[in-house]
């Protein structure tokens, strides 16, 4: 049985996408700063740590998925 997270981290995110974490880093930077960005996920801070909720992800990955 394969137990998912309830959260993912930027390298997490990172190998979903076949990105670099450097990239989830920049996007959420952007994002913050109002900047344009590819990446609409919100991350959620435990302490100074960003993560990201599975439901989010797995919605965003769907809507790319949905676009071709």
């Amino acid at each position: 049985m394969l137990i998912l997270p309830e959260f993912y981290t930027d390298k997490d995110i990172a190998r979903i996408l076949r990105m670099s974490p450097e990239w989830v880093r920049g996007q959420r930077h952007k994002r913050r700063n109002g900047l344009p960005c590819t990446l609409q996920l919100e991350p959620r801070y435990i302490g100074s740590c960003a993560r990201y909720l599975r439901e989010d992800v797995d919605a965003f990955v769907a809507a790319l998925k949905a676009q071709g």
